[in-house]
């Protein structure tokens, strides 16, 4: 049974998968080996073979409690309250989820995504305007969907579930983003370049791997060709927002649709000395 499970774990690894709906998929399979460890139990008790038949007894019960916190969890989006595990485990491992949705705090998870290009005081920093072309965004999609399939980037709507989403897209009346909020890609750059008269930004997986992902027109209220003759400018830090996101769809349900990456972008900035 085990390496059933293993070989349909290596199968979906191949497509890229939300971790729900992929946990989903476990919890179906598991189910079907638990109600064959079932069988194997009674048939080992029909036939008196009470040591080993105790045994397997004990690992159904432990599995089918397993599977109950997964279903209620998974399928029924809230925690049970006769979950005894999970409580120990955060004493064990020194983290503990939050007490109204059992969920790992977000903080947490993304903390290894988040890491700007140096440490820079916010008074040393300006929002930037970023615009994207057509080549620039294919390469930014393509960017993020290499990040999101690598758990680089997470795409889990904040961790909402479908009734907050909900909730959110009627309070503010804007469309919830997959893409987690507050999220960097792991390496990016700020180029010059004179023959285009532009500020390109580059990002990749590394610098090997880089590609134009837009570029700057204005840095504060300034135009950008402006700013680079007055200032030295930095990329300090850069965001992912948009891409797919859902929207209210009819009788309480939501809909999937897509839409452009894009770019929130702050630079840090020291004006020229003059030269002589």
């Amino acid at each position: 049974m085990f390496s059933f499970l293993d070989m349909i774990n290596s199968s979906l690894s191949y497509f890229n998968i939300k971790p729900t709906l992929k946990n989903k998929i476990y919890i179906a399979i598991a189910t079907l080996g638990d109600g064959y460890l079932i069988y194997v139990t009674c048939r080992l008790f029909l036939n008196q073979v009470w040591l080993r038949g105790l045994l397997y007894c004990l690992a159904v019960v432990f599995l089918t409690y397993y599977l109950y916190l997964n279903f209620v969890y998974y399928f029924l989006d809230r925690t049970s309250r006769f979950d005894f595990l999970s409580p120990w485990l955060s004493k064990v491992t020194g983290t503990a989820p939050d007490a109204t949705t059992g969920k790992m705090p977000r903080q947490r998870r993304q903390a290894a995504l988040n890491q700007a290009a140096g440490y820079y005081e916010d008074h040393d920093t300006v929002r930037a305007a970023v615009t994207i072309d057509a080549t620039e965004q294919a390469n930014l999609r393509a960017l993020v969907d290499q990040l999101v399939a690598e758990h680089l980037l997470v795409a889990e709507y904040d961790g909402l579930s479908e009734a907050e989403i909900l909730a959110q897209y009627r309070a503010k009346n804007e469309p919830v983003p997959a893409l987690n909020s507050g999220q960097t890609l792991p390496y990016y750059e700020l180029v010059h370049e004179a023959a285009r008269h532009r500020l390109t930004i580059y990002a990749g997986m590394n610098a090997m791997d880089k590609q134009p992902v837009g570029h700057i027109t204005k840095v504060g209220l300034t135009d950008a060709h402006d700013a680079r003759v007055q200032y030295q400018l930095y990329l300090a830090k850069l965001f992912v927002t948009g891409g797919p996101h859902k929207i209210a769809g009819r009788r309480d349900t939501t809909i999937l649709t897509d839409g452009d990456f894009g770019l929130v972008a702050y630079l840090a900035y020291r004006e020229k000395q003059p030269k002589g």
